[in-house]
């Protein structure tokens, strides 16, 4: 699993300028592939709609954890696995392609409070939570190359401009791109059950 130090991935380009815009916290970014092949950027997660329980894409999908260094890492790609129990498939997010020289836009809105959040764990009791000051955020997204060895891109038939991909070692091969933001006044609600946190 990529780690969540900032990295300098030199021919992909990640610009971020969060904000709080009212009772969420927004990060709107772009990523730029200035390499020489096509970079398919993690963007959203396979999800049930609740009413009809077609298949749809939740581009607000996100993973939340507190670090050892009491900043919050904001990740849009693959999230870690539970420490408590085996999990028979790992979920990996659909993703978008981005070919050399291009650039995608997008735009995170988390709902304030800040809290811990993965899709292996549902939203626990707010008893259950512990309220923890944090100076900043770490804000990544993960992609998957082209040239990865073994490669795959499958469309999605229920979301036309995604795709399911793999490659031989599919979270191995995954490479993450992040910017650091100091924060004022800001809190996480910390998880109290076996989440994971790694750094």
């Amino acid at each position: 699993m990529p780690t969540t130090a900032e990295q300098s991935v030199r021919d992909v380009i990640l610009e971020c300028q969060p904000s709080r815009v009212g009772t969420k916290l927004s990060f709107p970014y772009t990523i730029t592939n200035r390499s020489e092949s096509d970079i398919y950027v993690m963007d959203a997660v396979a999800t049930a709609d609740p009413a009809t329980r077609e298949a749809v894409a939740n581009r607000d999908s996100v993973v939340v954890h507190l670090l050892s260094d009491g900043r919050a890492h904001v990740l849009k790609g693959i999230a870690p696995l539970p420490t408590d129990r085996t999990v028979t498939v790992r979920i990996i997010p659909l993703a978008t392609r981005v070919a050399p020289g291009e650039s995608i836009t997008r735009q995170l809105e988390i709902p304030l409070p800040l809290a811990e959040t993965s899709p292996y764990f549902p939203d626990l009791p707010l008893r259950q939570y512990e309220l923890v000051d944090i100076p900043g955020v770490l804000f990544s997204v993960d992609f998957l190359r082209s040239t990865a060895e073994g490669f795959s891109a499958m469309p999605v038939d229920f979301a036309p401009d995604l795709y399911r991909v793999s490659a031989k070692n599919t979270v191995g091969m995954t490479e993450r791109i992040s910017s650091s933001h100091p924060t004022q006044r800001l809190s996480i609600m910390k998880r109290t059950d076996a989440f994971p946190r790694p750094d």
